[in-house]
């Protein structure tokens, strides 16, 4: 008789994701191949493509959670927002189906280099395991500022490792209240989709550690604090701690010289070692469909409007505040 596996992760994306998606899953298994991977689906397959296609991954449509307001959710998110609101359901849905031990979300846009031993050792003593954009303190005029962290979380959501117990099944239910209809994009409004939730996880919940591992999440927010070199074929943050995984937000295959539209510090020129990384990931999410999966439609979410007349010029006024305000 087969057992569900001890070690689940999951990610959350609609079809036109699902090239990172599947380039995610395989680099995970690579480092950590006792792991089953589950790509949520905020979309339908709709005979668009084949789920064997992400074997050995396993596809599930949202739809099957049968969550009970996925349709008001649906209608009021748009599509961002709408994969945001499903990782605290899905999450509950394979806690409840498979019992794995150990459940990870992972972003679609992450990629995995080397184990993550030291992510599950975080967890031998905790519940619940959370990255930080950063941890030093930056004030050079670039982008992305403090007070942009202060206003979309401190912690980066694209990245949760969770033990299955008490504690993490009550900040599931407590997440899923939240996102069922407070997952916007409204910075205006203190909203940040999932992500600013996070804040008040470490307060409202015993046993939840921030991940001091430097090569974990290392993204365009922190490399003002994360130098990359390479060693022995292997890639090293400041020289002391292995890269775990890279998050690779914002950055465009159709700009691959441009490191990421969310910030203004770095040249991706000047960054040789960063710059090879991401061309061999592009490489990689272009061999596992990105030309075909990145033009499907999403059967779901509100589409967003784009702002005309009186607001596109309050837009233009607001823009160097990041604040977007879109018609209803």
């Amino acid at each position: 008789m087969m057992h569900s596996p001890p070690k689940i992760a999951y990610t959350i994306c609609s079809a036109n994701h699902l090239a990172y998606a599947k380039t995610m899953a395989d680099s995970l298994l690579q480092v950590a191949p006792e792991y089953m991977v589950m790509i949520g689906l905020a979309d339908r397959i709709n005979n668009r493509f084949s789920v064997d296609e992400f074997l050995p991954h396993q596809l599930i449509e949202v739809e099957q959670l049968a969550i009970p307001a996925f349709g008001s959710m649906s209608r009021q998110y748009t599509l961002i927002e709408l994969n945001c609101a499903m990782k605290p359901f899905l999450a509950q849905y394979i806690l409840d189906r498979e019992q794995p031990d150990i459940l990870l979300y992972i972003d679609a846009d992450i990629f995995f280099y080397q184990s993550i031993a030291p992510i599950e050792a975080v967890l031998t003593q905790n519940a619940i395991a959370i990255t930080p954009h950063f941890f030093t303190p930056i004030n050079d005029g670039a982008l992305p500022m403090e007070r942009d962290v202060l206003r979309s979380g401190i912690y980066n959501a694209g990245f949760i490792a969770m033990k299955n117990n008490a504690i993490t099944q009550s900040f599931l239910q407590w997440w899923a209240e939240r996102l069922t209809n407070q997952c916007y994009y409204n910075f205006a409004e203190g909203m940040a989709v999932d992500q600013n939730w996070l804040n008040l996880v470490p307060l409202f919940f015993e046993n939840v550690a921030i991940v001091q591992h430097k090569g974990c999440n290392v993204a365009y927010w922190n490399l003002h604090e994360r130098n990359l070199t390479v060693r022995n074929h292997a890639v090293w943050v400041n020289e002391t701690e292995l890269l775990i995984f890279l998050h690779i937000s914002g950055y465009k295959f159709e700009t691959p010289h441009i490191l990421s539209k969310h910030q203004t510090r770095f040249q991706l020129s000047e960054l040789p070692v960063l710059q090879n990384l991401l061309e061999n990931y592009r490489a990689l999410v272009n061999k596992n469909g990105y030309a075909r999966y990145c033009q499907m439609p999403c059967f779901f979410a509100r589409p967003i409007k784009k702002s005309t007349g009186i607001m596109a010029f309050i837009n233009r006024v607001l823009q160097p505040l990041g604040i977007k305000i879109t018609n209803t």
